[in-house]
């Protein structure tokens, strides 16, 4: 199928973004201890091809947590339904996510939410990016982020490199630094914003072990107390 980035062809999965206040996976990120921000929610229309697997990945983005829960896999993924080639696409992504050591009992606290509010298809390209960029949803996200609740916010290279475009277009997210050099690089109230390395790049195991401890402690310290 085509490679030409747009929004995400399957009108289930259009339909399901659009009926949500602020589309997520995982746990609403109002109400989340961890939160990973990412471009967008890309998928091949291969996927939704295959009637099976394409109920499995609305079962995901109905309830992230109970999915987790329900099938022991953070992702669709990472199950054996998966139709397409397993060293390609997402699949990397979402096995270094793995290889954090999360597991089931950490869904009700994570959250991921994209910088754009609709699903997508296609090799992101820079131009339809900004076509297809809600501001109103980046406000939306905006103001979970500087909440100050009791809070990490992970972000990549590519999503700060974005949002620092948002901020110097659109004014939104003007409490970025203009420059980023270090793992914990701000802090509003509780919440602390760390810069992490993309999950499809070249990351060591300790590394990636470091990230998974992180996680659990901030997940074990709010676990007993609601976000607020």
């Amino acid at each position: 199928m085509s490679n030409h980035y747009d929004i995400h062809p399957s009108t289930e999965l259009r339909e399901l973004f659009a009926s949500m206040p602020i589309p997520y996976q995982g746990r609403n990120p109002e109400q989340a201890s961890v939160i990973f921000v990412g471009l967008d929610a890309n998928y091949s229309a291969d996927l939704f091809v295959d009637a099976v697997f394409s109920d499995l990945m609305l079962e995901y983005h109905r309830d992230g947590v109970a999915f987790w829960q329900k099938h022991n896999k953070h992702h669709p993924f990472l199950l054996e339904e998966y139709p397409l080639k397993k060293n390609r696409g997402g699949v990397t992504y979402h096995r270094k996510f793995e290889t954090m050591g999360l597991t089931a009992k950490h869904a009700e606290f994570i959250s991921f939410v994209e910088l754009l509010d609709v699903p997508t298809v296609g090799s992101t390209e820079k131009k339809k990016f900004w076509q297809l960029f809600n501001l109103e949803h980046a406000r939306q996200l905006d103001a979970i982020f500087t909440s100050g609740a009791d809070r990490l916010v992970l972000l990549s290279g590519s999503v700060l490199r974005n949002m620092q475009h948002a901020k110097n277009v659109h004014g939104i997210f003007s409490w970025l630094p203009a420059t980023v050099t270090r793992d914990k690089f701000h802090q509003i109230g509780k919440t602390e914003f760390h810069l992490v390395r993309h999950f499809s790049s070249d990351i060591p195991l300790g590394e990636l072990k470091f990230m998974g401890r992180l996680i659990d402690a901030q997940c074990t310290k709010t676990g007993s107390k609601p976000v607020d």
